[in-house]
């Protein structure tokens, strides 16, 4: 899973892209999202890496000079996604850390459900959910009705972090995900739709996965 240091950025599309050779015998790659002025940037080979107008999603950090450089293993076109892939993907390297996430989960969310295993936020998300952004996901999960429980969550390592949060029922969270990934169908070059949805919603790219927001 990509570090979860990395700023992500979805459906950019390239523009104004540039290689410049560096004195290290590598190449300064740059570019611009077409509706902004920010700048992307990274070092590579001499050969293109971006397409311009193609549509992109990146994960990056901001360096000690203020650039935002791009980490490559998390830059991906949106037009090459498959949807089935991407989630098998992402459900993969949510079972390589199970068992980290369950102890943290079960250290810092508090609730009293007795009917089964309950997830907090953000873990119900880091489990199950990381192929869509977590707001899609949880918005999809209200839609359908899926069971919640009131808890409270906290971060041992920080006094009075207590706060008053939503815990999902780990039942039917990854059938409710499948379903929704195995019926989206494109409907524009960066969204999808599904029939048990109302909303459009991205769909990330194996090297966008990630467990950041």
């Amino acid at each position: 899973m990509k570090s979860r240091n990395l700023f992500t950025r979805h459906d950019l599309i390239a523009s104004n892209y540039t290689i410049t050779p560096l004195l290290n015998g590598k190449f300064l790659h740059e570019f611009s999202p077409s509706t902004t002025d920010t700048v992307y940037q990274f070092e590579a080979n001499g050969s293109p890496i971006i397409d311009e107008g193609e549509r992109y999603n990146i994960g990056f950090f901001i360096d000690d000079c203020n650039r935002n450089v791009i980490e490559l293993s998390a830059l991906s076109k949106t037009s090459e996604i498959s949807p089935m892939f991407c989630y098998a993907y992402s459900l993969q390297l949510a079972r390589e850390s199970h068992l980290v996430e369950k102890e943290k989960n079960d250290i810092r969310v508090t609730h009293n459900a007795t009917d089964g295993y309950y997830w907090g936020k953000k873990y119900a998300w880091r489990m199950f959910g990381t192929v869509i952004s977590d707001n899609a996901f949880f918005k999809y999960l209200k839609e359908i009705n899926h069971p919640t429980t009131p808890c409270v969550t906290n971060n041992p390592d920080l006094s009075y972090s207590s706060e008053p949060s939503t815990a999902y029922k780990e039942d039917g969270l990854e059938d409710a995900m499948r379903n929704l990934i195995s019926t989206a169908e494109k409907v524009t070059p960066a969204y999808f739709k599904s029939p048990v949805y109302s909303k459009k919603f991205s769909i990330k790219g194996i090297k966008a996965i990630t467990d950041k927001k």
